[in-house]
């Protein structure tokens, strides 16, 4: 093999190596893709919608209360996408079909059905943990689930800031 051919492979799989190595960066601290799997966040997201999702959101901040989130659930081993409704040290309420915060209703115009508590009792979110629902309450297992129950901080991966698919919907997710 001829000296020039011999550093084109090398040149090729330098240019190779730096890729995967940018593509695995990007993917673990930056961003990553995520699948809108069933009803649980309809009107907002519906099933087969593709969202970017920013890690970094929460590299250098907190999950605010209104924020669509991607969180890892540990008893289905599955990431779910819901919505920040309590933050850590607030206190939850549901009660006539409306969320209250620290005793105030929280103006939701994003949901289109009644919030039913469930088997959920008013509680204060404790330290470090997230209370979260989904935009379709009637279709979704979230904080009001003692299988999902206050969310811990590690467990939210990142805030869906994109929608890439379809694209009559591309653009930024309110």
């Amino acid at each position: 093999m001829s000296e020039n051919i011999r550093k084109e492979i090398i040149s090729w799989i330098k240019l190779v190596a730096t890729a995967f190595i940018i593509a695995f960066l990007l993917k673990t601290y930056i961003f990553q893709i995520a699948y809108v799997k069933g009803p649980s966040m309809e009107p907002t997201l519906y099933e087969g919608q593709i969202l970017i999702v920013s890690k970094l959101s929460y590299r250098v901040g907190e999950p605010s209360r209104g924020d669509i989130v991607v969180l890892s659930d540990n008893l289905e081993h599955k990431d779910l996408i819901k919505r920040v409704i309590g933050l850590p040290g607030d206190n939850v309420d549901i009660r006539d079909g409306y969320v209250y915060i620290d005793g105030e209703l929280l103006k939701e115009d994003y949901i289109q059905v009644p919030t039913y508590a469930n088997e959920f009792q008013q509680s204060q979110v404790p330290e470090n943990k997230y209370f979260v629902l989904g935009d379709n309450r009637p279709e979704s297992r979230d904080s009001r689930s003692d299988s999902l129950g206050f969310v811990d901080r590690e467990n939210i991966l990142g805030k869906a800031v994109f929608r890439l698919w379809p694209l009559n919907k591309f653009g930024t997710i309110k």
